[in-house]
């Protein structure tokens, strides 16, 4: 089931999000997300999602993509924070068939929210893909590597 309580999305999240002592990331719950009727609305997305993705995985992508439900759903999407954001990305990719072709549609086109998914996706990402590029165990690699190529006399 996809639980998307605050405290389902949170440590969901946790073991994802990079130890840094930095507060580079996005927040993983926005301000909006806390709010008192906003919560219980979120849990009963997730739920509605869950039980349409178990009864009708295949023409789920479809129906959340025709009007008015893509406008709607690209509402809500645009405002989630990283926690729950990350988490509908790889609910969909693990459920639904279309999941790319679903988030494609959400994050591309000039409106506002579909600008917000796609720069939330972006910084997610590009986050993601830096803290793996310059790991110490990566980069400690790399200068072995350059150190060995470069005194090769050292190394016979």
């Amino acid at each position: 089931m996809l639980d998307f309580t605050e405290a389902g999305v949170v440590a969901w999240f946790a073991p994802l999000r990079p130890p840094t002592r930095q507060n580079n990331w996005p927040p993983a719950i926005r301000a909006i997300e806390r709010g008192p009727s906003v919560e219980p609305l979120l849990h009963e997305l997730g739920a509605l999602l869950s039980e349409l993705g178990t009864q009708a995985p295949s023409i789920l992508p479809e129906a959340l993509l025709g009007d008015p439900i893509q406008h709607d759903l690209q509402t809500v999407v645009a405002q989630l924070g990283a926690a729950r954001l990350l988490r509908l990305v790889d609910w969909f990719s693990a459920v639904l068939p279309g999941a790319p072709q679903l988030f494609a549609q959400l994050s591309q086109g000039r409106t506002a929210n579909a600008q917000s998914i796609n720069s939330s996706l972006r910084a997610l990402t590009a986050r993601d893909t830096l803290t793996r590029m310059f790991s110490p165990d990566r980069v400690a690699g790399l200068q072995s590597c350059a150190e060995a190529a470069t005194n090769p006399q050292e190394n016979s």
